[in-house]
């Protein structure tokens, strides 16, 4: 009789196994997943002949590297979602789209919404939308997706960093008339976006002006000499600590925060009562520029301001309302040529 002793000894979070032969998966590799991508394609895309072939072929291996190597830094958990047949269909999507056009503007697209697609393990409606929308983003040109972009970066955000004039005028020029120029190019742009269920184009009208100066107050006030907050000072002498120079006039102020709401919050942290809150809103609110002074204002600090007022005016742009889709396929275009970084799921 032949006695064999093993033993083993394992640190902490250390696996441990014996077997006469081991194989170890520790999950899917890069290379693997790539496997399965190419797999999918080649097993489901059309059957062509000779360059087209060959052109085809390389485009599916150029989307699926630059989705591999997105997904690697934004989502590295995602690897598992190659296994899911209906991510398999999504992919593919992506893949057969872009080996159709080769376009680099497209591919980029989708490979932010696949990465996306790739952090929905649940069939979510953010899941459904980005499916969707890896159909639909194809079937628009770079014009129309400006469009989008434009539309979700004014009327769908809010810059909850502007401070100053300058970070606004950053703001309008690098988030919004970035795009502005497709605005204005074709009236018949706005029909497809909405033939293709990006958008709909809504009775009513926006103003531009109007909204600005609504949601972004602090940066259309023109100041108040600091006499006006004597009286409340007598009562509450913290409220010289919730004011600031003007934005526009040295030897003026104003009260701190880009709204009504965002001065009542600064006011109650400094514990001034209600009462005198309600009065530098009041004094604040009576400096503010009109319609035409901030309109003046906007193209001073934004040379493509004015033909952008021009082209909304003149096209649906001030009627468009965009479907899930069509902010999901914005927000996507948006982060790959403006650089925007909030989580499609403050929309969706």
């Amino acid at each position: 009789m032949e006695i064999s002793k093993r033993s083993q000894e394992g640190g902490d979070r250390s696996v441990n196994v014996q077997a006469e032969t081991i194989n170890v998966n520790t999950g899917l590799s890069i290379s693997h997943v790539k496997e399965i991508a190419l797999e999918v394609f080649e097993g489901n895309f059309y059957k062509l002949a000779g360059v087209a072939k060959e052109t085809a072929d390389q485009r599916a291996k150029e989307i699926t590297d630059q989705f591999l190597e997105e997904l690697a830094a934004k989502n590295p958990d995602g690897l598992k979602a190659s296994e899911d047949p209906d991510f398999q269909h999504s992919l593919f999507q992506a893949q057969k789209e872009y080996a159709r056009c080769g376009d680099k503007e497209l591919g980029d697209i989708l490979v932010d919404i696949l990465v996306d697609r790739s952090k929905e393990e649940d069939r979510s409606l953010l899941q459904v939308v980005l499916n969707e929308s890896l159909s639909i983003a194809p079937k628009l040109n770079t014009a129309q997706l400006d469009i989008l972009a434009c539309c979700f970066n004014f009327a769908y955000t809010r810059r909850l960093t502007i401070r100053n004039t300058q970070m606004f005028a950053d703001y309008l020029n690098n988030a919004v008339l970035i795009f502005s120029d497709a605005v204005g190019e074709k009236d018949s742009n706005y029909r497809h976006l909405e033939y293709v269920g990006c958008a709909s184009i809504r009775t009513g009208t926006r103003d531009i002006v109007s909204i600005l100066m609504q949601i972004y107050k602090g940066i259309f006030c023109k100041g108040f000499e600091r006499e006006k907050l004597n009286e409340i000072a007598e009562n509450d002498p913290n409220i010289w600590k919730v004011v600031i120079p003007s934005q526009h006039n040295v030897n003026l102020i104003q009260a701190g925060g880009m709204d009504d709401e965002t001065i009542k919050t600064i006011c109650t942290q400094h514990g001034i009562s209600e009462e005198n809150t309600n009065k530098l809103i009041q004094i604040n609110n009576q400096q503010m520029m009109n319609n035409k002074e901030a309109t003046d204002y906007l193209k001073s600090i934004c040379p493509k301001f004015g033909k952008f007022i021009e082209d909304a005016n003149k096209t649906a742009f001030n009627s468009l309302e965009l479907t899930s889709v069509g902010i999901a396929i914005a927000h996507a275009h948006s982060r790959k040529k403006a650089g925007f970084d909030a989580d499609l799921s403050i929309w969706i």
